[in-house]
């Protein structure tokens, strides 16, 4: 995702109550390589989440979605998600983004290369005023350190937050061109680099269910396809999906052939606006629509990190430029 913020808010966008969620179940298989690992997750609770800097997908022609999801029967709320650009917002901006309707908060924690200083104090705010939080940590797929590692990066800078997150989604992007490995980088892709790539995303996820955590993936089609070569065995993690758009669930349809990757067929979660202003001191902040359910009431198998040294650091190659 983009860089998000919020300072003195006033927003203008109105979301129906949360309502009290339904339980949200899944079943997953990650392969990687040849080990294929089983994992099962039972979800119950009434929330969810959002990450780093989006971009959509040209959109081919479809029928406007619809502007409830009553059809569906599905619970929506809206919510922000924001990064280290954000800073440390006064308590009254979580207030006013509450009294506009929004019902959640996603706070980035791992960048790829630096922990977000500010997500603790990001989501305690949010927090304090009754918003539902989430987090993202961003892949690095050029980096020595494993998703795993990542992962925990990320929780290192949520801290006591941690425990709190609705959700923690994995922001699998490829335009930081200086984070993805050379074989991520060629025309076409190299699969064997794909294939480390799946492992990087296995890893991350694994390390967010063994701290007892909720994972959802956080990406879109042409960030699939370069980074995974389009791989379907993360299909029953959730996904958050940037899509610009409604402030719908119900379109577009991600089972349509023009549409759907990675096996996805739906999606918990859309970044539906990028990079817009509603703020008194022109901060950008992403706006995003959820499936309530998507966010765990409670984390009551959380397993805090053990006392943190200082954070890890990532040399980069600073050369953005990249053949579209």
């Amino acid at each position: 995702m983009p860089p998000a913020g919020i300072g003195a808010m006033q927003i203008a966008h109105m979301d129906s109550p949360l309502s009290s969620g339904r339980t949200f179940c899944y079943r997953h298989s990650l392969l990687v390589g040849k080990a294929i690992h089983v994992l099962f997750c039972s979800w119950s609770g009434a929330v969810l989440l959002a990450t780093h800097g989006l971009a959509s997908d040209n959109a081919p022609d479809v029928a406007p979605p619809s502007s409830t999801e009553k059809a569906t029967g599905r619970s929506l709320l809206r919510g922000i998600d924001l990064s280290s650009s954000a800073g440390e917002p006064a308590i009254g901006s979580f207030d006013l983004i509450k009294q506009q309707g929004y019902r959640a908060v996603i706070v980035s924690g791992w960048g790829g290369v630096n922990r977000n200083s500010h997500a603790r104090f990001q989501l305690s705010g949010a927090r304090g005023v009754g918003l539902l939080t989430a987090g993202y940590c961003y892949l690095n797929f050029a980096s020595t350190c494993d998703g795993g590692c990542q992962v925990r990066e990320a929780l290192a800078a949520f801290n006591t937050e941690a425990a709190s997150l609705g959700f923690l989604a994995i922001d699998v992007e490829s335009d930081a061109w200086n984070q993805l490995s050379p074989g991520l980088q060629r025309e076409p892709p190299d699969a064997s680099a794909q294939r480390q790539a799946v492992a990087r995303i296995a890893e991350a996820v694994q390390e967010v269910e063994r701290v007892g955590l909720r994972p959802v993936i956080y990406t879109k089609k042409s960030y699939w396809k370069r980074v995974t070569g389009n791989t379907t065995v993360f299909s029953a993690v959730p996904l958050w999906w940037t899509q610009a758009g409604p402030p719908s669930l119900s379109g577009p349809d991600l089972s349509s052939p023009s549409w759907t990757f990675g096996g996805w067929t739906s999606y918990v979660g859309k970044q539906y606006i990028l990079e817009t202003i509603v703020t008194a001191s022109a901060i950008p902040v992403d706006l995003d629509v959820f499936e309530a359910a998507a966010f765990a009431s409670s984390n009551p198998a959380y397993i805090p990190l053990p006392p943190q040294t200082d954070p890890i650091r990532i040399a980069v190659n600073l050369d953005f430029s990249h053949a579209d």
